[in-house]
C-alpha cells in the first residue's frame, strides 16, 4: 500500500524553501548574526548590550597565569548553572593550573584550543565563532569563556538548574507497571528511555524550535526497526515550524499532525516512559520537548487511544476483559444520551413495555423536554467537571462528588429533572472517565452534543446517517501515512491479534505491520509456541539421552 505523508503544501511555503535554496553561503553566515572580534573589550560591551542588563548575568573576569598573563571573562547566567562545576572545573583549573612553560602554552595562535584540550577538565566544550550560537547557549544554562586576542568562545556545559524529581503520572494511572512518568527536563526524560532500551540502534536527534524561546526538541527512534521514510517525514515537518515560541509540546502538535481541523488526534500524547518505550519498540517515533513531561508519539490509530498501558502487564483474559469494557463505555459516552433522545422522541415502540411505563411515570410532570433536559444535564456536567479540575487538589475530587450529588438530587426533588435522566447522565459521564487517553476524551465529548440534536431530529435514522458520515470521516483519516481505522480499513490479519482483544504475547510474533517497520519480527518470540505447549508438555518432552524428564 502507498504511504501519503505529505499533504499540497502552500504556494508562499515553496517561495520561501525556493529562496532557503538560492542563499550562499556568505548569505548564510550573515543571517547567523556578527562575529566575535579578538578584542575582550568589544566583546564584553557586545554582551552587555544584549543581555548585560539583566541581573542575574554574571560577568567574572580574571588572568590566566600564562608565560604571558591573557584576560578571560566567564559569562553565565546565575539559577541556570551548576556552580560546583564552574567552579572546580573551569575556575580553578585555569587559574591554578601547573605547566605555564610547556610549548603549547606559548602558542597563541591556538590559545582557544590548546585551553580546550590541555586546561578544562569539564566534559564538554565546544567553540563557536558567531554570536548568536554563544548567546542562545548562554540563555540555556551554558557558561562562554572569552579570551583576549582570541575571536571564538569556548562555550563549557554548565547546566544545574532545579528539577522536578521522576514522580509517578497524574494522568494516566495504572494498577499494574512502572510508576515512572516524565518531567520537564529534557535530557532526564532522554536518559530515562535510555535506561529501558540499551541498544546502540537508539537515536536521539536534536532541533531548537522557536525563534525567541530556542526550545530544545529531541526526535527519538530506534534506527533498526523505524521506517526511514517515517522518521524523515517528522524531522522535516518540525524543522518546517517556523513559531516565535515553543512552550508546551501542544505547540509542535499542532504543527505536524495531518487533520489540523479533525476533532480526532493524530498524535498520542503521554507522559509515561513505558508507552515512549513500547511505542519505539514497534516502529514509531517519539518526539520530546524540553519544559514539558508530556511526549508525542506518531504514527498512532484510533483504537490505539484506547489502549492503556496495563493492557500488557496483566494476563491476556483479564486485559481481553478490560478492552472490551473499556470500548463498551466508550459507545456509552458518546451514544447514550442520543439514543434515549431518539427513542423517548422518535421511536418509543422500541422500548419494552414495562421499562416504557416506568419512564412515562418518572417523567410525569416534568417541564422540560427530553433534548432539553439532557443539555442542561450534560451541561452541568461538564462545569462540575471543570471547576473539579481548577480548584486545588484536596478539594477539587470532594466538591465534583458532592456537587454532582446535591445537585441532581435537588433537580429530581424539585420536579425539573426524572430520575432516568440522571441515570444516564451518571453513566455518561462515568464512561468518559474510561478512556485512557484524554484526546480522545474530549473528543467524545464534544461529539456528544452534534449527536444529541440529530437523535432530537432524526432519531435512530438519523443517528444511523451521522454514525455511517462519522466512520467515512475517520476512514480518510491518517496519521504519517497510516490510515486511522486500521488493522481494520483496510484490514490487516496479523494486527488483528492486538486489537479489539489482546493475543497472549507469545503469539504476537511480529511487530505491527501498519507502521512498515524494518526489522519485523520480535527477536525470542518464536521460542514459546503455544502448540508446543498444548502438544508436547513438559513431562512428555525428552532429554538427549532418549529418557523422558
Amino acid at each position: 500500500m502507498k504511504r501519503s505523508f505529505r499533504r499540497p503544501r502552500p504556494v508562499a511555503e515553496l517561495r520561501k524553501e525556493k529562496e532557503r535554496k538560492e542563499r550562499t553561503p556568505e548569505q548564510e553566515g550573515q543571517e547567523q548574526g556578527p562575529v566575535l572580534v579578538p578584542d575582550l573589550a568589544a566583546n564584553i560591551a557586545y554582551l552587555e548590550a544584549r543581555i548585560g542588563s539583566s541581573n542575574d548575568v554574571v560577568f567574572r573576569e580574571f588572568v590566566i597565569p600564562l608565560s604571558t598573563p591573557v584576560r578571560a571573562v566567564l559569562v553565565f547566567v546565575d539559577g541556570l548553572v551548576n556552580g560546583n562545576a564552574i567552579n572546580e572545573y573551569i575556575l580553578l583549573a585555569l587559574t591554578t593550573f601547573e605547566g605555564t612553560d610547556a610549548a603549547w602554552a606559548r602558542d597563541r595562535r591556538n590559545l582557544a584550543e590548546n585551553i580546550k584540550d590541555h586546561v578544562l577538565t569539564i566534559n564538554e566544550v565546544s567553540i563557536q565563532t558567531q554570536w548568536t550560537p554563544v548567546i542562545t547557549a548562554i540563555l540555556s544554562g551554558e557558561s562562554a569563556l572569552l579570551l583576549e586576542g582570541e575571536d571564538r568562545a569556548l562555550i563549557c556545559n554548565t547546566r544545574g538548574w532545579e528539577r522536578r524529581g521522576i514522580e509517578e503520572p497524574t494522568t494516566e494511572s495504572a494498577v499494574r507497571g512502572p510508576r515512572v512518568g516524565f518531567n520537564e527536563v529534557l535530557r532526564s526524560n532522554t536518559a530515562q528511555v535510555r535506561r529501558w532500551i540499551r541498544d546502540p540502534d537508539l537515536r536521539v536527534k536534536g532541533i531548537k524550535l522557536g525563534v525567541r524561546t530556542q526550545t530544545d526538541v529531541a526526535l527519538v527512534y530506534l534506527e533498526s526497526i523505524a521506517n526511514p521514510d517515517l522518521v524523515t517525514e517528522v524531522e522535516a515537518r518540525l524543522r518546517k515550524i517556523d513559531i516565535d515560541s515553543v512552550v508546551e509540546s501542544a505547540y509542535l502538535q499542532e504543527y505536524i499532525e495531518d487533520r489540523p481541523y479533525s476533532l480526532f488526534p493524530t498524535v498520542q500524547v503521554t507522559e509515561r516512559v513505558d508507552r515512549v518505550v513500547a511505542a519505539l519498540l514497534e516502529g514509531k517515533v517519539a518526539v520530546l520537548v524540553d519544559n514539558t513531561p508530556f511526549a508525542l508519539i506518531m504514527p498512532i490509530t484510533f483504537w490505539q487511544l484506547y489502549y492503556s498501558a496495563e493492557d500488557y502487564y496483566h494476563r491476556w483474559p483479564l486485559s481481553i476483559l478490560i478492552r472490551m469494557i473499556r470500548f463498551l463505555a466508550f459507545f456509552f459516552s458518546l451514544y447514550l444520551p442520543a439514543i434515549f433522545i431518539a427513542l423517548a422522541v422518535h421511536n418509543p415502540e422500541l422500548i419494552p413495555f414495562n421499562l416504557a411505563i416506568k419512564i412515562a411515570g418518572t417523567r410525569e410532570g416534568t417541564p422540560f423536554p427530553v433534548f432539553l433536559e439532557t443539555l442542561f444535564m450534560e451541561i452541568a456536567i461538564e462545569i462540575l467537571r471543570e471547576a473539579s479540575v481548577r480548584l486545588p487538589a484536596p478539594f477539587g475530587q470532594t466538591i465534583g462528588i458532592v456537587g454532582g450529588f446535591i445537585l441532581g438530587d435537588t433537580a429530581v426533588r424539585a420536579g425539573l429533572i426524572s430520575p432516568i435522566m440522571t441515570i444516564i447522565v451518571a453513566l455518561t459521564a462515568i464512561s468518559s472517565f474510561t478512556a485512557p487517553s484524554f484526546g480522545v476524551a474530549i473528543t467524545m465529548r464534544i461529539l456528544r452534543f452534534p449527536l444529541m440534536l440529530i437523535g432530537q431530529i432524526g432519531g435512530l435514522y438519523g443517528l444511523s446517517l451521522a454514525t455511517i458520515l462519522l466512520l467515512i470521516n475517520m476512514a480518510g483519516i491518517r496519521s504519517f501515512g497510516v490510515p486511522f481505522l486500521s488493522p481494520v480499513v483496510p484490514l490487516n490479519l496479523s494486527d488483528l491479534k492486538d486489537f479489539l482483544f489482546v493475543a497472549p504475547r507469545w503469539t504476537m510474533i511480529k511487530r505491527p505491520l501498519l507502521n512498515e517497520p524494518l526489522d519485523v519480527r520480535r527477536e525470542g518470540s518464536k521460542a514459546n509456541h503455544w502448540w508446543e505447549a498444548l502438544f508436547n508438555p513438559p513431562s512428555r518432552r525428552r532429554k538427549g539421552g532418549g529418557q523422558e524428564e
